[in-house]
């Protein structure tokens, strides 16, 4: 007898696909899809640790390159202070004391009490400072008698005094006075100049005709 399936082709029992191939090919699906999934995990987790350790690297960064700014602006505050003590030196050095010079002077006049070398004291103190032509100091001075010899030992005192080396003294001279009210009555005007090296030296100007070498 002829039997007609009219069944579609993949209903017929004759060509199912067999239960074992589809479920071994279910369960590989499963395993691709699972190592995927751990692949990606673990992809993931990496690029995220990445990115932690990436942003804690830009952290250091940044955080050192204010640092290396920091340190820059030390140095530069280093040398600009640098400069400014050099400045203040050299204002210093160009700079008379004149209270040290009056001590100076003072010591001279007292000469450690000896009164026999010369006994002298001053009316006034006249000081006239031009850095660039040198100061001038106008002494009014006596000293007492009239022995001329105490005249050049205050000199030979002044010239080796402190000061001494720094000054131009004027020529010794004087002139006899007498007071019936001091005791001795006579005694010796000395107008003494001192003239000071400038404490300012002018550099040369560009273009100034320098001087003709010596022969």
């Amino acid at each position: 007898m002829i039997r007609v399936n009219l069944l579609p082709v993949e209903l017929r029992a004759g060509n199912r696909v067999p239960a074992k191939v589809l479920a071994s090919a279910f369960g590989a699906a499963l395993a691709v899809s699972a190592a995927v999934g751990w692949l990606g995990v673990l992809w993931f987790g990496d690029l995220a640790a990445a990115e932690n350790r990436l942003q804690l690297a830009a952290g250091n960064l940044a955080s050192r390159a204010k640092k290396v700014t920091y340190v820059d602006e030390l140095e530069t505050n280093k040398k600009d202070y640098a400069g400014r003590v050099h400045a203040i030196m050299e204002i210093g050095k160009s700079r008379r004391v004149w209270s040290r010079f009056l001590d100076d002077v003072i010591d001279v006049v007292n000469n450690d009490g000896d009164t026999e070398r010369h006994f002298a004291w001053f009316d006034s103190i006249v000081v006239k400072n031009e850095p660039k032509k040198g100061a001038t100091a106008d002494l009014q001075c006596s000293l007492q008698g009239n022995e001329q010899d105490r005249v050049a030992n205050f000199h030979e005192d002044l010239k080796n005094s402190p000061f001494g080396k720094d000054v131009t003294r004027s020529d010794p001279g004087w002139r006899k006075e007498e007071d019936p009210a001091r005791v001795p009555p006579v005694s010796m005007r000395i107008p003494l100049r001192l003239q000071f090296a400038p404490t300012v030296v002018e550099a040369p100007k560009k273009g100034a005709a320098k001087p003709a070498p010596k022969n």
